[in-house]
């Protein structure tokens, strides 16, 4: 006891406290009186039992047992106990833990990771019901283990699950458990980069959450450096609580930072203002102590902060500041940080150079936060076009002819073949993983739909079989058709796993890609004609607004470059009137951006939206922003076919019309918004291979590489690039003689 109280002491415990404890041990020694010989034999696990009996009765002897335990534990005073032996799921995961460590040398962090997610599937198994169960799994095993997990694993979580499963199916096969390399057969979900949004807050409420933090006190200076550092230097929690006294270089003038991302050090310059709130804290704030790290607990048992705790920190100062914050972590700091150095013009190499980053692509994240410099990309609204009559009489009949492409609908859902449980499986299989396969459905249900009338009774892919089912398409482009017979292919991969002699097809047999189409671009001058002209469409039974609804749609479609399943899935709570602009939210790649609006653009939909009021048209946040009212339609959004069916009536009434003399495509407005884009900034004097990464952002691509499809190089372009080159020539040149 004598030794417990010094320990109390020693561990910053004050006087009350460590009267409560003995009370508290006086109630320990008690209950364990009851048990027979209990001091002869006492252990941690008496000591564990001792808790579960009073962490519901008495929370105060329960915290009692706690302090204990961490003494008895230090002081190896007390043996850890016998107790049930290790079961046979635990045993497995220490020893592939232990080679995890020793081998592959992870660290011990992401070994518990690949325990915990193990255990999971062990479990699944009953591993400690059957031990040989390992020798004896099959692929149907995982891949239904896969789809349990899948229920509460998003994505992200479930390619963690997997790349764990397949690290220890690899250790079975090369220890010789397994005999066929399963690990090899795992598919795992797709995810993509730049998915979501970095979080940020405008710089000026991060400086006003620092203000509002009282530092007169002790922990209100303490909680105010941490979170100075953290916003000032943008750093990572478990960055924060690893810094010490000796990270402090006073004379050089220098903060050096152990990444815990990067297992790197990073040394940044001490500011002078950085020095003084950390002389402050020093002097007033920290406590003398044994341990040298800089920001230390300010409850027993004395030691470093743990890195939850910041969040718990920040968490504080955001409910007591009274500021309209939301919710965030530490991580929110470091955004908000980036974008601030963005903004006040910082290059990305010393942006990357501050947080530590290795690779640019990054720090070209922070791009997506930057709204005022990406607003200057969208295109102002084009004015001064003339008029064109419409001629609404059967003037889908003066579009040239071409072929078809439409298929006719199955007259049933679902399989009916032989293969039905495998087409369901496989479906099931890869939804588990993520992907929507609504296509591929449609596609299998056709191969399914062929198999039943001419091959009732097969159970078997033979290649005479799927050759005639290729037949039966004759009137796909080359490029669709290739699709269609490559979905086919790869269910036969998967229903091969099971049935080797499936024929599996080889993709040199498939018809060759058709080239790219050449998109035909739209000038400013013509999308101004367009828009002129759009003002006359007539209104319809299902939309009183159907000249206005068309025309902003045709807006944003060519002076913000969007996508056309991006602006029919817009609804109204994606319009932020304060900031103007966009969000667009899970589109191609699951991806999400902002797409701030140039201010004319803005007008054009504030005008839209108080039309929409004036008209008592539905204005609910979930409402869609291109509406429409079809009466046979199941939403309430226009559909993909009228915006194509409008946009060709108004190409045809001003003649914008491509080489075939048809209208151009709705995508090609997306094209003409990224040449458009670049030939502004040639004409305007910019650095353009500083503007592209903008360019890529604003169109939700993740580099200026799959940007450069849209970039055409048209007499324009050709003659302003020309231009430059020769400025450029002439002042070297001319320098030269």
């Amino acid at each position: 006891m004598d030794d417990a109280v010094k320990w109390f002491q020693d561990h910053g415990y004050t006087r009350s406290t460590i009267r409560n404890h003995i009370h508290g041990i006086d109630e320990l020694v008690r209950w364990l009186k009851r048990r027979p010989d209990a001091f002869a034999r006492l252990n941690q696990r008496d000591l564990n039992a001792a808790y579960d009996h009073f962490h519901l009765r008495k929370p105060g002897v329960a915290g009692t047992i706690r302090a204990v335990s961490r003494f008895v534990r230090e002081r190896d005073i007390l043996p850890e106990g016998r107790g049930t032996p290790m079961l046979q799921s635990e045993r497995q995961l220490e020893v592939f833990g232990t080679y995890l460590r020793e081998v592959r040398g992870l660290a011990e962090t992401t070994i518990n990771g690949h325990q915990t997610r193990l255990r999971l599937f062990l479990r699944f198994l009953q591993f400690d019901q059957h031990p040989s169960i390992i020798r004896r799994l099959k692929a149907e095993q995982i891949e239904a283990f896969i789809r349990v997990t899948a229920k509460t694993n998003n994505r992200f979580s479930l390619q963690h699950v997997i790349a764990s499963l397949r690290s220890f199916l690899q250790r079975q096969h090369a220890l010789g458990v397994l005999a066929t390399p399963l690990h090899q057969g795992i598919d795992t979900p797709r995810v993509y980069r730049l998915e979501q949004l970095p979080r940020a807050v405008p710089w000026e409420l991060v400086v006003a959450l620092l203000r509002s933090i009282d530092r007169s006190s002790s922990a209100g200076l303490r909680d105010f450096t941490l979170l100075y550092l953290a916003a000032r230097y943008g750093l990572r929690s478990r960055e924060l609580v690893r810094l010490t006294l000796d990270d402090i270089d006073w004379h050089a003038g220098t903060l050096k930072i152990p990444q815990s991302k990067t297992r790197q050090v990073l040394q940044l310059p001490l500011t002078k203002e950085a020095g003084d709130i950390l002389v402050q804290y020093l002097q007033r704030a920290r406590p003398s102590s044994p341990h040298r790290e800089l920001f230390l607990r300010r409850r027993a048992p004395t030691g470093a902060l743990e890195h939850t705790a910041v969040h718990d920190i920040l968490e504080y100062r955001i409910r007591l500041s009274g500021l309209e914050l939301p919710p965030m972590g530490c991580h929110v700091l470091r955004h908000s940080f980036a974008v601030h150095l963005l903004r006040r013009g910082a290059p990305m190499a010393a942006i990357g150079d501050v947080l530590g980053h290795r690779d640019p692509q990054s720090t070209a994240v922070y791009l997506r936060l930057a709204v005022e410099d990406l607003r200057t990309v969208g295109l102002p609204v084009p004015t001064g076009g003339k008029l064109s009559p419409l001629d609404l009489d059967d003037w889908q009949g003066k579009l040239p002819r071409v072929r078809t492409r439409v298929m006719k609908r199955l007259a049933y859902a679902g399989f009916r073949s032989r293969l039905a449980a495998p087409l369901r499986a496989y479906l099931e299989h890869w939804r588990a993983l993520g992907r929507r396969y609504s296509l591929e459905e449609s596609t299998l249900r056709r191969w399914d739909d062929f198999l039943h009338r001419h091959y009732p009774t097969e159970c078997e892919v033979r290649a005479e079989m799927f050759q005639r089912w290729a037949l039966t398409m004759p009137q796909l482009y080359p490029t669709v058709l290739r699709n269609r017979l490559r979905m086919v292919r790869n269910f036969l991969l998967f229903h091969a796993r099971q049935h080797p002699k499936t024929f599996i097809p080889g993709m040199e047999t498939f018809p060759k890609p058709s080239p790219a189409c050449t998109p035909r671009l739209v000038s400013t001058a013509e999308m101004a004609h367009v828009l002129a002209t759009a003002n006359q469409l007539p209104a319809s039974h299902a939309n009183p607004m159907r000249a206005q609804t068309i025309r902003l749609a045709l807006l944003l479609l060519f002076c913000c470059g969007l996508r056309r399943g991006e602006l029919l899935r817009l609804q109204l709570r994606h319009f932020d009137s304060k900031e103007s602009l966009l969000r667009i939210e899970a589109t191609k790649f699951h991806k999400s951006r902002l797409v701030p609006l140039p201010p004319s653009v803005a007008q054009e939909v504030a005008r839209y939206l108080n039309l929409r009021r004036q008209h008592r048209l539905p204005v609910r946040p979930e409402s869609p922003l291109i509406w429409s009212c079809n009466p046979l339609a199941k939403a309430t959004v226009y559909s993909a076919p009228a915006l194509a069916s409008n946009w060709q009536l108004l190409c045809l009434a001003t003649g914008l019309l491509d080489a075939r003399g048809r209208p151009p495509r709705l995508h090609d407005l997306r094209h003409s918004f990224a040449v458009a884009a670049l030939h502004r900034w040639y004409r305007q004097g910019a650095e353009v291979q500083t503007k592209l990464p903008y360019l890529a952002t604003y169109m939700g691509h993740v580099c200026p590489t799959s940007t450069h499809y849209y970039l055409h190089l048209t007499p324009d372009l050709r003659r302003s690039a020309n231009r430059r080159f020769h400025q450029y020539a002439v002042g070297i040149f001319g320098g030269a003689q």
